[in-house]
């Protein structure tokens, strides 16, 4: 049987975050847009420009030829070399780069978090969709199409210490340090990431057939912007999409939130 993951996305109701139901059309955001700035910016080993410098004399010839080295001395602009990457480590900006070369759908695996519904669904005014996602990638034949059947998720870890980039890392752990790893404080997210390292950042497709299930509108929902979203799902679901919508209702007697249809969706204690 194949396995699946039920992942949620917080949302503001707009125009722009109905489209996730209407268009099955999703916002991937550049690491440089986030709001943790420390978010995607791991440290690096204090000799990883010697490392860098010595295992790429491709690189190092290229610079030299480009900036005529022979009038100035091969081994001081080596050496200017190294200072001019080993500034882009320290002021940020050396791994910026790779980072935003790719866009991120942040997810989460917790559906009824008060500080997630307060912060990304607008004070509760918002909703949240529900997908049920394959954890196996797919992409079409077609090579000129390089979109996602569904998207695959990545789990977030959360550590008082940032990670540390050894030149010497595989490729796998470089970018689990670098996009995988965030501050302690924002485990309440319990986030999974998908990265798109094609399209990169931006409005991207996704399949609704494949792994849409369902909508939460928040307690908080006003009547017109409940009605604007019943509107949607019913007309998604006129297309064949089996989507139900529900609504969070406030638990008595305690500092939570519950969705009476669906006892298994649970808050976290």
């Amino acid at each position: 049987m194949l396995k699946k993951i039920r992942l949620y996305k917080y949302l503001p109701l707009t125009e722009g975050s109905l489209k996730i139901l209407s268009e099955g059309t999703i916002k991937f955001t550049k690491p440089s847009d986030f709001n943790d700035p420390f978010d995607c910016d791991p440290e690096h080993e204090p000799d990883y420009v010697d490392k860098y410098i010595s295992s790429r004399p491709d690189v190092v010839e290229q610079v030299l030829k480009y900036r005529n080295a022979r009038c100035k001395g091969i081994d001081k602009e080596i050496e200017a070399m190294k200072n001019r990457l080993q500034e882009a480590i320290d002021n940020r900006h050396f791994g910026q780069g790779a980072s935003d070369d790719i866009g991120i759908c942040s997810l989460s695996r917790k559906p009824l978090n008060l500080l997630m519904w307060a912060h990304y669904a607008k004070n509760h005014t918002g909703f949240v969709v529900e997908f049920e996602i394959p954890l196996e990638s797919f992409y079409p034949a077609d090579d000129d199409v390089k979109y996602m059947e569904w998207l695959i998720p990545q789990k977030v870890e959360y550590d008082y210490e940032k990670p540390i980039v050894k030149y010497d890392d595989d490729q796998d752990t470089k970018m689990k340090k670098q996009f995988l790893v965030k501050g302690k404080d924002w485990e309440y997210e319990q986030e999974e990431r998908v990265i798109d390292f094609i399209r990169k950042s931006g409005i991207h497709k996704y399949n609704r057939n494949a792994i849409l299930k369902s909508v939460i509108a928040g307690i908080r929902i006003s009547p017109r912007d409940f009605d604007k979203l019943s509107k949607v799902v019913n007309a998604i679901r006129d297309e064949g999409l089996k989507v139900d919508l529900f609504s969070a209702i406030r638990l008595k007697g305690k500092y939570g939130i519950s969705v009476k249809e669906r006892p298994d969706l649970k808050q976290e204690k």
